[in-house]
């Protein structure tokens, strides 16, 4: 299987990354992606799902480190690595341009090099910079000193090539083969103990019986969901660690090397023996025609996401992010949260999470908890038995956390469940089973949960309208889905989609959306894409086949000015806010607000403030937020 490596890297670098691999003879892939120093953010980030490794260095690995750590959610990031061997022959080639040497590199590291400069006749200073900026005007400032040569990475020598500084790259064409081969290595290694993974865990939960697998101690160290029942347990922590023997009390004699078949009652229990070393064994251990613990409901309907990541239009860097991060927890079965303002799109990201998890193939459940009536909301989550209250079906019915099993239950606005509600939605959560309303049978639930509102479930904690415990029980991961004013470079991307789906003519739709670009990013859209996609029906509902280019400008000017007549309270904040920037008191109260709303991420509030992180954090400090 051929590996797929990428590398991020500059100009000045990438040749040597050509010359390396042509003296390689691995299954590998290596693409080479040229990107200058500060422009990380125009990387389309699923660019990276393709690859099983990124390789990178010096000021591209301190950015990601820094500012798109995110990125380390969806690919492994190799550090690219020199020695102190790299260093002493670089700073030999250095001496043909001079015996005093600058050395400049990310990251600092402690080599010992004072013993080179008696044996070269040199003399070495160390530069220590914090970004490129200031490694710039040290480097003028030693070189006007005297200092005749650097010795650098490639983000410090593209410098000083600007600035007709003589300069050697610290890497070598060897050191780099090396490197490629450990990235190679730890990204083969890692794609095959990934897929073993995956294997072993589509194994076990399509098995259809109890799997239990044992170290050579008799430990369990995993099983599947037919084994927690069949040990009367609820999560597999009860059971991991423990000896399955004492359990089941069935003798094993896991010393043997030949597969053993047990015989009791009416079970069949298979026992496999995986030799890993000389003296280390795994068992598989499989019990078959066992009796079933607890009910289990058979779906009659199969539910399908409606939306992938593909579907969520977007341009801007905080959306990118956004997506990585929900990319990483869809791989998991923690329950998460979805949380931002109504129209941001809360229901797309939670279908796009089941379509990107291992449960793609199982159900996918979308509930709106505000739109059924408080009398049944229970009966509809958790079922009843027949008779249980009147107007009860013949028969009882399976309520919707049975009819997730194995898949996902998405409750949107969580919000509006009754406290009352609440109380006994924390219990199937907490015990992972359900009893339906008026029957005695515990069932056992394997349902990832995921919820979303649009309230601040902390407020309602404090007015006594939701629990804490649950809050804490629902939020183990969450996602906060931006709001449209805090990507406005989305809004013609998402427009021009909208239009289009509507019935304008792509041509068209490109055309108003350049001439109102700046209109449209003036207004703060304060029901998100919800009040986009509103404006767009509205558009191509008035608009007719003989409109004229300038109607249907001035069709589109109109309505535009009707949505931000009829929001005038938020129109008048947003345009208040924008006349108000100027004074110093009201830039700081602007800077506090944008910090809050993005949680301390700089990165995000520069964005949106329209300034450089770097003028961020110098206003952060001059008004000593």
């Amino acid at each position: 299987m051929t590996t797929n490596i990428l590398t991020i890297t500059h100009k000045n670098f990438s040749h040597l990354y050509h010359e390396a691999i042509e003296l390689l003879n691995l299954p590998l892939n290596l693409d080479i992606l040229e990107v200058n120093f500060g422009e990380l953010h125009k990387i389309d980030n699923t660019l990276f799902a393709q690859y099983d490794l990124v390789i990178t260095s010096g000021a591209h690995l301190e950015m990601i480190n820094k500012d798109y750590y995110e990125l380390t959610y969806l690919v492994p990031f190799y550090p690219l690595q020199f020695t102190e061997a790299d260093l002493v022959k670089g700073l030999v080639h250095a001496t043909h341009y001079g015996k005093r040497i600058m050395l400049m590199y990310f990251p600092e590291e402690n080599f010992n090099l004072e013993e080179y400069e008696g044996m070269l006749n040199i003399e070495i200073k160390r530069i220590y910079y914090s970004d490129l900026k200031e490694a710039e005007n040290k480097m003028v400032e030693y070189y006007n000193s005297g200092f005749n040569v650097v010795l650098g990475t490639s983000s410090v020598c593209e410098i000083a090539n600007k600035k007709n500084i003589p300069n050697i790259l610290i890497y070598s064409k060897d050191t780099l083969k090396l490197e490629i081969i450990k990235a190679y290595q730890f990204a083969a290694t890692k794609n095959k103990m990934l897929n073993y993974s995956k294997i072993k865990d589509v194994i076990l939960k399509h098995a259809g019986h109890a799997i239990f697998i044992l170290d050579q101690n008799q430990r369990i160290i995993d099983t599947n969901h037919e084994g927690i029942e069949y040990l009367n347990r609820k999560n597999k922590h009860e059971v991991i660690g423990e000896k399955l023997d004492e359990w089941i009390n069935l003798e094993l004699k896991l010393n043997q090397s030949e597969p053993q078949i047990i015989t009791k009652g009416n079970e069949q229990i298979m026992v496999e023996p995986i030799l890993n070393s000389a003296q280390s064994k795994t068992y598989v251990v499989a019990i078959k025609q066992f009796k079933q613990r607890g009910n289990s409901h058979h779906l009659k309907e199969h539910m399908n996401p409606k939306y992938k990541f593909e579907n969520i239009i977007h341009h801007s860097q905080i959306m990118k992010k956004t997506i990585l991060k929900t990319q990483q927890y869809a791989q998991s079965d923690a329950p998460l949260l979805i949380y931002g303002e109504s129209g941001t799109g809360k229901e797309l990201i939670a279908h796009s999470v089941h379509h990107f998890s291992n449960r793609r193939l199982n159900t996918f459940l979308p509930v709106n908890c505000s739109s059924i009536p408080e009398n049944i909301l229970e009966s509809e989550l958790f079922g009843y038995e027949e008779g249980a209250f009147t107007g009860a079906k013949k028969g009882g019915k399976p309520g919707f956390f049975e009819m997730a099993q194995n898949g996902t239950i998405f409750l949107d606005e969580i919000s509006e469940i009754p406290l009352e509600t609440q109380t006994k939605l924390l219990r199937v959560l907490q015990e992972k089973e359900v009893i339906r309303l008026g029957g005695k049978k515990i069932i056992t639930l394997d349902v990832r949960i995921i919820t979303a509102t649009n309230k601040s479930l902390t407020q309602l904690i404090q007015q006594k309208l939701f629990r804490e415990d649950l809050y804490y029980r629902i939020n183990v991961l969450q996602i906060h889905v931006p709001p449209v004013r805090q990507r406005l470079e989305d809004i013609p991307k998402i427009l021009t989609h909208l239009l289009i789906k509507y019935g304008l003519d792509e041509q068209q739709a490109n055309y108003l959306i350049n001439i109102a670009h700046k209109h449209l990013s003036n207004y703060s859209w304060p029901g998100n894409v919800r009040e986009i996609e509103n404006f767009a029906q509205r558009f191509c509902a008035l608009m007719s086949v003989s409109n004229t280019t300038f109607d249907l400008v001035k069709l589109f000017n109109d309505i535009l000015q009707e949505f931000i007549q009829q929001d005038s309270h938020i129109g008048q904040s947003y345009l208040q806010n924008t006349i108000d920037d100027s004074p110093i008191v009201d830039e700081k109260q602007k800077i506090l607000r944008v910090l809050h709303e993005t949680n301390g991420n700089k990165n995000q509030a520069a964005e949106i403030l329209g300034i450089s992180r770097t003028t961020l954090w110098r206003k952060i400090k001059q008004f000593n937020i």
